[in-house]
């Protein structure tokens, strides 16, 4: 899910925050952020190259797979969806 979104590797940063690194510029994220719920917005941090996930990582591992999944699965809201004809 992460990958078809344009994230190419998810690892921890530091022990409070969990790092989603992207090839992406600004203006796709905007697109991508458009999709969560506005009291979401605020923990996803855009660096050049990254995407910081505030907080997430002080969650166990099972609850932060959980976040990111529900997470990403809104942001996909914000992607063209495919036909096949």
């Amino acid at each position: 899910m992460a990958k078809s979104l344009g994230f190419s590797r998810i690892k921890p940063e530091g022990k409070q925050h969990v790092s989603l690194e992207t090839p992406m510029e600004e203006p796709a994220w905007k697109l991508l952020e458009e999709n969560l719920p506005q009291h979401l917005r605020s923990r996803f941090v855009y660096t050049i190259k990254k995407v910081t996930v505030r907080g997430l990582g002080t969650l166990k591992p099972q609850q932060q797979l959980d976040h990111l999944i529900d997470w990403l699965g809104k942001m996909q809201g914000a992607l063209p969806e495919t036909q096949v004809v």
